[in-house]
């Protein structure tokens, strides 16, 4: 048994001083000269030994700024001498410039001794005089140096000092110190109470949003009004029984050591631990008891893992904390619970009306977490609907296809932390990614695949998301054979249908981390996913009801009064830019002819097809607009006379090409065509379209099938 203790002791001590040893290897090797900059850059173990002390300082100080380190001494240490090695390692790998980095070392004494106290900075400016004196032994700088290295160090370590003197500084750093480790304290106490939700938070994994004003997590407040409680509740205990101590401790969520939690004491000596599980007076609650009491208590009594020196105890008592606290999920063993443990001086036994108000506490306390737990599902809930209810405000707010595209991935975002978002519409016989974000969207945006292809078509096809459970194991393709992703772990596909009819299209969600989509997460993104339907089926209303009013129904170009808009906007700009526009107004020949001869359907058919002509001739800067029967309108945009003159000429051939085909007969069409420009022409909307038409009228009264311009009629 004593060979056990030893054994666990010395690997005790061994962990607790494993980092300083690393530290104290560093600062032999740069006293011996190892990292001076020739003999480091050749050997690979110097290299190797400088990265293990760079990463062993890195996690001192992740630990340190989540207020998680061990308070051993040892652990305050570590870090200042990591640091101290590290500083000394980048100044003599600095080669010719280590005169210039000499500040980087003299810095960090210097923040040393204003940051930490005596006991503290004492052992990196040992370290530092060590190596020091070694590179002086070992002939790489002399005597003087090493004494006009130490003098700049303790001059600059003085003149911080005075500065850090200051109350205000010395509070203000104290003060984050104190929030620090606090916040980090809560959030481990809300796991270890079971005060967080049974597995994944989407909360947890939610980004932040402008939108929602209340960003804290949902368990913070609730932990502090259990510990604030929780204390209330133990001083007011201690101070009616007369006890010396009255604390909680409680195992970590592994199950693997105990941590003092709450804590009312007359006592100084303190060991915050963490405890191994089972130290001391604890390891007799492990099993099926859930009280002990010990009185009297040998002077030499060291039972209780939380008092450095041994002995001052008279009686104590450890209770249970009962109740399932830790939650369904919990990989803590349901019988490792909360322990309250009383002690007092007097060696007198416990009387029944002490213990009984001592399992009322341990009772309370276990409401006290039960009802912090409902808290926070309730405000877990709270917030998520918030979530919800923003996601859908976003959505409703916007009218068009691109806003509440935009607004769709946005109120998605706003839900589950993915790293692929994509919407797919169908058109027609084929599926189209319209928006896509993350991973591959850079690929995948507007390309089109076969209306049934990949998972997302089959999703559309049957209505119903998949795959089950929003797990993606692969090799399944997504949108096609060729997009296949093996990076991601989750994945679900819902369709995009409006009011239990056909799918108009699918919203794909994924991440690499597998069970990113749980049941509750499905749920909502089901609900988000109906309402972008709905709102991505109204944008394409509003579209179509848009392009209704400013197209003209026959030839889908632009109508009249769409010109009249345009033609001001147009005229406008090249006022204010001073350049160019032409306008050309042009005629069908002959069209009460061809309606005469072969019907008015035969002469839609005709003018669709100048119509299309026109379209695909003019550029895209340019506007076409179906002026009235069978005449058009053309706005030519930085287009000065000639320029209007050689559109209008290709125009008039590609028209007098065509050829149509009735009743056995071909028929052939030609085109007049009017021009007016600006400014030569007219600097006004009216002016140009009276000049442009008796343009027109000229060529008309010319044979028709010809050009003429305002500056030739004039």
């Amino acid at each position: 048994m004593k060979r056990r203790r030893f054994k666990d002791k010395a690997i005790s001590l061994a962990k607790a001083w494993q980092l300083v040893a690393l530290a104290a290897m560093g600062a032999i090797a740069v006293g011996a000269g190892a990292f001076d900059l020739n003999f480091a850059v050749t050997s690979w173990y110097i290299l190797l030994l400088g990265t293990f002390i760079i990463t062993a300082g890195l996690w001192d100080i992740a630990h340190r700024l989540k207020g998680s380190l061990p308070s051993h001494f040892s652990a305050q240490i570590q870090g200042p001498i990591l640091w101290t090695v590290t500083a000394w390692m980048l100044l003599r790998m600095s080669g010719p410039y280590s005169k210039y980095a000499i500040i980087i070392p003299a810095g960090f004494i210097a923040w040393a001794v204003t940051t930490y106290p005596p006991k503290v900075f004492l052992f990196p400016i040992l370290t530092a005089f060590i190596m020091e004196a070694g590179l002086t032994i070992t002939g790489r700088q002399s005597a003087i140096e090493l004494a006009l290295n130490m003098l700049l160090y303790g001059l600059i370590a003085v003149f911080l000092v005075f500065f850090a003197r200051s109350q205000a500084y010395r509070k203000k750093l104290a003060d984050l110190i104190a929030r620090a480790k606090k916040k980090s304290d809560d959030r481990e106490y809300a796991k270890d109470l079971g005060i967080t939700a049974p597995g994944p938070s989407i909360l947890e994994t939610l980004p932040e949003f402008e939108a929602i004003e209340n960003k804290e997590q949902p368990g913070d407040s609730t932990i502090e009004t259990i510990t604030d409680s929780f204390d209330l509740q133990l001083e007011l205990i201690r101070q009616a029984l007369n006890l010396t101590t009255v604390a909680v401790l409680w195992p970590d969520v592994e199950g693997h050591e105990l941590r003092l939690r709450n804590i009312s004491t007359i006592r100084k000596d303190i060991q915050p631990g963490p405890y191994p599980i089972g130290s001391g007076i604890t390891g007799a609650l492990l099993k099926d008891r859930n009280e002990i009491t010990l009185s009297p208590v040998k002077g030499d009594f060291s039972g209780l893992p939380y008092y450095i020196k041994k002995g001052k105890v008279g009686s104590l008592a450890a209770i249970k904390i009962m109740g399932d606290l830790q939650g369904e999920s919990s990989p803590v063993n349901k019988k490792i619970s909360g322990i309250l443990c009383v002690d007092r001086t007097e060696k007198s036994d416990w009387i029944e009306s002490e213990l009984t108000i001592l399992r009322l506490l341990g009772k309370k306390l276990s409401l006290d977490i039960n009802m912090g737990r409902q808290f926070y599902t309730m405000n877990r809930e709270r917030n998520t609907f918030q979530r919800v209810c923003i996601g859908l405000r976003e959505l409703n707010s916007v009218l068009g296809l691109e806003p509440v595209l935009d607004a769709s991935i946005k109120a998605v975002r706003t839900l589950v932390q993915a790293d692929f978002l994509a919407i797919t519409l169908l058109q027609g016989e084929y599926q189209s990614i319209v928006r896509a974000e993350g991973l591959h969207a850079k690929n995948l945006l507007g390309m089109e695949f076969s209306k049934n292809e990949g998972m997302v078509g089959q999703v559309m096809k049957i209505n119903r998301s998949l795959p089950a459970g929003a797990e993606y194991r692969g090799p399944a393709p997504i949108f096609s054979k060729e997009q296949r992703f093996p990076d991601f772990g989750s994945l679900l596909i819902l369709p995009l249908q409006k009011e239990k009819g056909d799918s108009i299209g699918a919203l794909t969600v994924a991440a690499r981390k597998p069970g990113a989509f749980a049941k509750h997460r499905r749920d909502i993104l089901e609900l988000i996913a109906a309402q972008v339907a709905i709102k991505i089926g109204l944008a394409q209303a509003h579209e179509q009801l848009n392009k209704i009013a400013i197209t003209d129904g026959l030839t889908n170009l632009a109508n009249r009064r769409t010109f009249q808009h345009a033609f001001d906007v147009m005229l406008s700009r090249a006022q204010r830019r001073s350049g160019h526009l032409c306008l050309i107004l042009c005629d069908i020949d002959h069209f009460k002819r061809i309606n005469d001869t072969y019907g008015h359907p035969f002469g839609d058919v005709v003018l669709k097809i100048i119509a299309d002509t026109l379209a695909e001739t003019v550029r895209k800067v340019d506007l076409v607009a179906r002026y009235g029967g069978e005449e058009f309108a053309i706005i030519l945009e930085d287009s000065d006379e000639n320029g209007g003159r050689e559109m209008a000429e290709r125009i008039r051939k590609k028209v007098e090409a065509l050829s149509l085909h009735k009743d056995n007969n071909t028929v052939t069409m030609t085109i007049s065509l009017g021009l007016a420009t600006f400014p030569e022409d007219g600097d006004k909307k009216s002016q140009l379209i009276d000049h442009s038409d008796q343009a027109l009228y000229h060529a008309k009264a010319s044979g028709r099938n010809c050009i003429k311009t305002w500056s030739e009629i004039t």
